[in-house]
């Protein structure tokens, strides 16, 4: 028996790679959960145009925006697992989302196979120009002068997780108004409807770069290269404030073993590409590839870390 049960793995195996060594044989589709114009849907259709070049197969993008990515979840979750379907997403759907909801109709890890990171980057901290505030401390006053009159607007649950970790350490309560993407966010704070947002940097620097809004202060650890001239949250007040968002791949649960192998290399290659290093040199991004392993590794890091965050500001969905 056990003789047989080698035979049949060994054989799996080696239809396994067969089929890899002819992947892909046909068009190739990403599925964004977020909308066009959206630092995820960027980064999925610089990585479609350099998987297309390496593998002269088509590549789409499919966005499926809405409920913060979990539409696009389901979609990628219920496609068939044979390397014809990446998923291109962030923390919202991989590590918040779960915490966030009491009922989800994917699993952020049992329904997907990592392939790879994608980059990762922080977010600015971002207010509407006719806002009387210049600087963290200002808002942090402001706000706690005006118990729960701020808004802050959120368009995924990476942009809600800043602001909620925000309000926990500074003390405050802000009004949350949520959104199904980050560019509406943008579009109501430059129209006066909301206060303030926690924003990548593709949706929320161009903005501030042109003075249309006030940006305040950047999300990362560290002075964020290119943009020494916003201070960090933690040296403005809030030591140990952080907020990384990230992107990465994955696949269907179920997709073999070597045709993840395969998808890896290609991201791998595609991350290295010039393309890609000029979108990461506008969007002020880096580079974060890895094996499957590190990147499930890595998942397990955030879902840990952003349960804690949902748990004490209540974010909780009834």
């Amino acid at each position: 028996m056990r003789k047989l049960i080698l035979l049949l793995g060994l054989a799996s195996l080696a239809a396994g790679s067969a089929v890899a060594q002819d992947y892909p044989s046909r068009p190739i589709r990403i599925i964004a959960p977020f909308g066009p114009g959206t630092a995820t849907d960027t980064v999925a259709r610089v990585i479609a145009f350099e998987l297309s070049s390496l593998t002269g197969q088509s590549v789409v993008v499919e966005n499926k925006p809405g409920a913060e990515g979990q539409i696009g979840a389901q979609a990628a979750a219920a496609a068939a697992p044979d390397g014809y379907t990446i998923f291109v997403t962030t923390q919202t759907t991989q590590a918040i989302n779960q915490h966030v909801y009491k009922t989800l109709l994917y699993d952020p890890v049992k329904s997907f196979a990592p392939i790879s990171g994608l980059s990762s980057g922080a977010q600015i901290v971002m207010v509407r120009n006719d806002l009387p505030v210049k600087s963290i401390a200002d808002l942090i006053a402001l706000a706690r002068a005006q118990p729960g009159k701020l808004s802050f607007g959120s368009g995924n649950g990476s942009a809600r997780g800043a602001a909620e970790l925000f309000k926990i350490m500074a003390k405050v309560d802000l009004l949350g108004v949520p959104y199904k993407a980050q560019t509406q966010v943008i579009a109501d704070l430059l129209g006066g409807r909301i206060d303030v947002t926690f924003s990548d940097f593709t949706t929320g620097l161009p903005p501030v770069r042109d003075g249309r809004a006030r940006g305040l202060a950047v999300t990362s650890p560290q002075r964020y290269p290119g943009l020494e001239q916003f201070p960090t949250v933690a040296e403005s007040g809030l030591p140990g404030y952080e907020s990384r968002p990230w992107n990465a791949a994955y696949a269907p649960a179920g997709t073999p073993r070597p045709i993840i192998d395969k998808l890896n290399q290609l991201i791998r290659e595609a991350v290295a590409s010039e393309a890609y290093r000029t979108l990461l040199r506008t969007t002020l991004g880096v580079p974060f590839p890895g094996s499957p392993e590190e990147l499930a590794a890595f998942q397990e890091n955030e879902i840990r870390k952003w349960g804690e965050v949902v748990r004490i500001a209540g974010m909780k969905e009834p």
